[in-house]
């Protein structure tokens, strides 16, 4: 159980409590600083007696957790499933050995902190990234959040957007290492996924990657099945055995749907309530496989959440945006408080989510990149081949793609991409053109400016530079590393979601971005992994006999373009009146009209780049919180 919070330190006269802005999440936050402040109004201190990090706000039962031992203290921030004796008797062992990063495998996933009696602090990052912690510097000191407002409030970096990541995020969402461990506040940097930070009583920072998610040419197939059959099947009876009241996503696809098959197997009060989501007016093709699969089930109780129109993608957007970062998520907002409310009737509880599935276990289009590298000419053909007839491809075009990018190393990938910003694409980035590391920039990178273009290149050339071909950060192969950014995705696609749901007194998990789930995928190496005649192999192979044959053997995912078209021609006015005065603009990121232009060809029903639509939507709804307070140019 997690040790209730002691309550604020008297106020020290000498060094007033910082000022923040009323948190719209619960945060965990401090000012590292020789002569620690005060807490701020309404904070309680993270360890009695240790004045260094405060919480406040509503968290979930459970949701931080504390331990102590002699000379050194421990919070678990976000799904740590261990119980209190193993995480005590785990932390002595630490303490006695100096082997730290064993606290990371525990069940579930979480932000580990520790505080040494000597005064360093160490963060630890869960593998997947769901869990980050943001830091930066007021004056000589650091200061840390789980929220990055609440840092950049601290560090005094609240209004100072960070321009070329918010364009990054809106054209480059591919390459995170253009703008490695930035957010969109300048000056706060993003512990991410894997990562590892320490701070010495003298402020310095110390930062690494502890899980670098390699895979292990060692790991057989038959080996990694059996590991995450354990890891997946642990993972969900820790959190029916523990969970007032659980329920679950079932879209009919593998993901949701197996988890919902292996909670109702575990769970002591059957049956378990299962949601999908239908548009009656622009279906997506979830629900017929959802309907045929739930017959299959006695004890999984399948509710339909209907959409309507005032539930379309781009509905109701709010004048002022309150996300942490920028969501491209925020656009959906309806249709997600929509399913929300429907799943709260029943009383708050654990809502289980497929969230990803899709990043660990289904095929990137650079692992033939891979193939071509490690596994031979005949597994490229039998792989490309098939892929490509599935898709009405050139079979020759697409083995000719990844025997090119078996031979093109990240920097030169890189350096590339800096010449192409300026010949982008004219078409949506499609199948055949992530066979690469990654998708040459589409028609969005006209919606920026020259200058934000200009800076973009700039980045790339400098990461092109440094990199360099045996960069020893950067993933093995363009597969691998395709896992990664997707599974980083995803992790932040959870994290908002359980942001959104928290009114609601929902708290979403996604069993697959377990650490000990996500170790169990990527040790196995990428090509073992994939097979294009099998979907998910690993997973089929991992739940056979536990969940039904016909759930394992689904090939499609549900396509939500008929709502997006539906949604863009019906907010259309709406859109157009939030560009015009977007503060993208005014920072000198994009160039309204040409948005607007894009946006009318959706209307008009042709081909459109809704995903960097969203993304752009969702940054100019971050920027319009009523804190941002974002300086012009």
């Amino acid at each position: 159980m997690p040790r209730p919070a002691a309550p604020a330190a008297a106020t020290d006269l000498r060094c007033p409590a910082p000022v923040l802005p009323s948190p719209d999440g619960p945060t965990v936050a401090g000012l590292l600083s020789p002569a620690p402040a005060p807490a701020p109004r309404g904070a309680t201190r993270l360890w009695p007696g240790e004045p260094l990090l405060w919480s406040w706000g509503p968290w979930h039962p459970g949701e931080v957790r504390t331990v102590e031992c002699a000379h050194a203290r421990l919070a678990a921030v976000g799904q740590c499933l261990a119980d209190e004796v193993t995480m005590r008797h785990d932390l002595r062992r630490a303490v006695q050995d100096g082997r730290w990063e064993r606290l990371t495998r525990w069940p579930g996933a979480y932000l580990l902190i520790l505080l040494q009696d000597d005064g360093h602090l160490t963060a630890y990052a869960d593998p997947a990234g769901q869990f980050p912690l943001y830091y930066g510097r007021h004056g000589q000191n650091t200061v840390l959040s789980t929220r990055a407002r609440t840092a950049a409030a601290l560090s005094g970096a609240a209004g100072r957007p960070d321009r070329a990541a918010l364009a990054a995020h809106i054209v480059c969402p591919a390459v995170p290492e253009l703008t490695e461990g930035r957010t969109a506040y300048d000056g706060i940097s993003r512990l991410g996924g894997g990562q590892a930070l320490r701070v010495a009583p003298s402020g310095g920072c110390t930062h690494w990657t502890y899980e670098d998610l390699a895979p292990d040419p060692g790991t057989r197939f038959e080996d990694s099945a059996a590991e995450l059959r354990s890891a997946l099947t642990h993972a969900v009876t820790l959190r029916t055995d523990s969970a007032p009241r659980i329920t679950s996503d079932f879209s009919g696809g593998l993901d949701s749907t197996s988890l919902a098959f292996l909670a109702a197997r575990t769970t002591g009060r059957p049956p378990l309530d299962a949601f999908v989501y239908h548009h009656p007016d622009a279906p997506a093709g979830d629900l017929d496989h959802a309907l045929a699969h739930a017959e299959q089930a006695q004890l999984i109780r399948l509710a339909v959440t209907r959409g309507s129109e005032d539930s379309l993608p781009y509905s109701g957007l709010p004048e002022h945006g309150s996300a942490d970062q920028p969501d491209p998520a925020a656009v959906i907002g309806a249709r997600q408080r929509l399913r929300l409310d429907h799943i709260a009737r029943g009383g708050p509880g654990i809502h289980l989510t497929g969230e990803g599935g899709d990043a660990l276990l289904a095929a990137p289009p650079s692992y033939l990149g891979d193939i071509a590298a490690t596994a031979g000419l005949r597994r490229l053909l039998s792989d490309g081949r098939a892929l490509a007839r599935m898709r009405q491809l050139s079979p020759a075009d697409v083995i000719l793609r990844a025997r090119r990018l078996a031979h093109t190393p990240l920097h030169q990938a890189m350096s590339e991409l800096a010449s192409r910003l300026d010949e982008p694409l004219d078409h949506p980035p499609q199948w055949v053109d992530a066979v690469a590391w990654w998708p040459d920039p589409g028609p969005e990178t006209a919606w920026l400016t020259t200058r934000a273009r200009r800076q973009l290149a700039e980045l790339a050339e400098e990461r092109a530079r440094s990199a360099g071909s045996t960069s020893p950060s950067a993933p093995a192969t363009p597969g691998t590393r395709a896992v990664l950014c997707e599974l980083r995705a995803s992790a932040a696609t959870q994290a908002q979601f359980a942001s959104t749901a928290r009114a609601f007194g929902i708290w979403p998990h996604a069993p697959f971005l377990d650490s000990e789930v996500v170790r169990a995928c990527t040790r196995l190496p990428l090509p073992h992994r994939i097979d294009p005649f099998t979907a998910k192999p690993l997973l089929a192979a991992a739940l056979t006999g536990l969940v039904p044959d016909s759930v394992l053997r689904r090939r499609t995912k549900g396509d939500y373009a008929a709502e997006n078209y539906r949604g863009a021609r019906r907010s259309a006015t709406q859109i157009r009146a939030r560009l015009l005065r977007s503060p993208l603009a005014e920072l000198g990121i994009i160039e309204p009209s040409r948005v607007i232009a894009s946006v009318e060809r959706a209307v008009a029903g042709l081909p459109a780049p809704f995903p960097a639509l969203n993304r752009l939507l969702g940054a100019d709804l971050w920027l319009t919180a009523d804190d941002c307070g974002q300086e012009r140019p």
